[in-house]
């Protein structure tokens, strides 16, 4: 068993942060999580099928940024879902962070319905 000292150490020297963040409607070609603006499509979007993307970065030490990594690759991650269609409907963005005092792991996880566009006859 630990003593209390250790214990208090451990939980010190250790932290853990999630974050959600939801889209009803991302146009996959110009998504930009910081300056994200609701799309208008020309034609309705419906839900079809799902998709769903889980990544995570590491980093010991200063050597690399794990967080800097994930949020330079997070476009190109919403850009490779659901091939084929233009657009992502309900989209969740899971974001978990956690380090110790010598290794960081920064993890992005992202579920999403994909979006047709509905024709005009």
């Amino acid at each position: 068993m630990l003593p209390m000292k250790m214990l208090i150490i451990l939980v010190m020297t250790c932290s853990c942060t999630q974050k959600y963040a939801d889209f009803d409607l991302i146009r996959k070609v110009d998504f930009n999580k910081a300056s994200y603006e609701r799309p208008t499509p020309a034609t309705q979007v419906m839900a079809q099928g799902r998709d769903e993307l889980k990544e995570c970065f590491n980093q010991w030490l200063f050597f690399s940024n794990a967080e800097a990594q994930k949020e330079q690759r997070t476009p190109e991650f919403v850009r490779a879902l659901c091939p084929g269609k233009d657009y992502l409907v309900n989209t969740a963005f899971t974001e978990t962070w956690w380090t110790t005092l010598f290794f960081t792991q920064s993890c992005i996880e992202i579920k999403t319905l994909c979006g047709d566009v509905r024709r005009t006859k």
